[in-house]
């Protein structure tokens, strides 16, 4: 999550499954398990809160595909996938629904794209964006409430220490990627409270950095709740591992440690539509959100 976010000039927990029974059905959303009598499902069968969920998830897809890339490097990829590398909510800080898009199907994934709908961390109900560059390729990103030119990245790859030689098959690797995350930890200061953050144990992403063999790649968050605040990157060129971190939070202080030694600090923040990593927001109605940002009542 970011604090500090540009204006922009122009101004969820997944559903884990449902058993259906007579006379209402059984909705599971995130640890809660919670009988919906019939009478406040829909003619889908689904619940209220099932139903606004998927509505808040399109209104985020949506405005996530107006978003028109351009970059002058051929093949470069022109909008964001169609479908999040990860979905979440943060109800503590008023996030009903968020999702996190990646920027290139093939390779290192260019561009990381942070939605939100925020009933009221910012004030009105709004749509809330960050933006975290992967790659040192200029290109510029435009849509109705969407503007965005990095010119650079913040990543930077390191050797990985004491890491044996990439495995020969993809299962192998992934086991090897999942063993080497959980040598990291990560943390972060908000207005002097330090916050422990915490790995998720699968990566949300696996890619092939080249067409090297054995060449292998995954990112993975450190999370507060389920709210991702620092991107690690590990790779593999075929021969050695190698790491590199970024920030996706506005924390005053962002700490990455391996081994238990501190290897990474996010530099300062610098916001502008230039920056590698920086966000704005856009007032917008979020279904099932009244304008005050109380929930409506139906």
């Amino acid at each position: 999550m970011i604090e500090l976010l540009d204006a922009n000039p122009r101004s969820d927990v997944p559903i884990a499954r449902r058993n259906c029974l007579v006379g209402g059905v059984f909705v599971v959303i995130g640890t809660m398990t919670c009988f919906v009598p019939a009478d406040e499902t829909d003619s889908t069968g689904q619940s209220r809160e099932e139903a606004l969920a998927t509505r808040r998830f399109e209104l985020m897809q949506t405005r996530v595909a107006t978003a028109k890339v351009q970059s002058n490097e051929p093949g470069f990829p022109t909008q964001f996938a169609a479908k999040p590398i990860f979905r979440y909510s943060d109800p503590a800080r008023g996030y009903v629904a968020a999702a996190v898009w990646k920027l290139g199907d093939e390779g290192r994934p260019r561009a990381l794209l942070t939605s939100e709908l925020d009933r009221k961390d910012h004030g009105p109900p709004c749509i809330s964006y960050e933006y975290v560059s992967l790659t040192s390729v200029p290109f510029s990103l435009a849509s109705d409430d969407m503007r965005w030119s990095p010119s650079a990245t913040l990543f930077e790859f390191k050797p990985l220490p004491k890491a044996p030689a990439p495995e020969e098959s993809p299962p192998r690797r992934l086991r090897q990627l999942r063993e080497f995350a959980r040598r990291f930890a990560s943390r972060e200061e908000v207005k002097k409270e330090r916050c422990e953050l915490r790995l998720l144990p699968a990566p949300v992403d696996r890619y092939t950095p080249s067409n090297t063999d054995r060449a292998d790649g995954a990112i993975f968050f450190f999370t507060f709740g389920t709210n991702p605040e620092v991107v690690l990157l590990i790779e593999s060129d075929g021969k050695e591992w190698k790491y590199a971190a970024g920030r996706m939070t506005g924390a005053q202080v962002v700490v990455l440690t391996l081994d238990n030694a501190v290897v990474w600090e996010a530099a300062p923040l610098q916001m502008g539509r230039d920056s590698p990593f920086t966000g704005s927001i856009t007032p917008l109605k979020i279904p099932g959100i009244a304008a005050d940002g109380s929930e409506v009542q139906e």
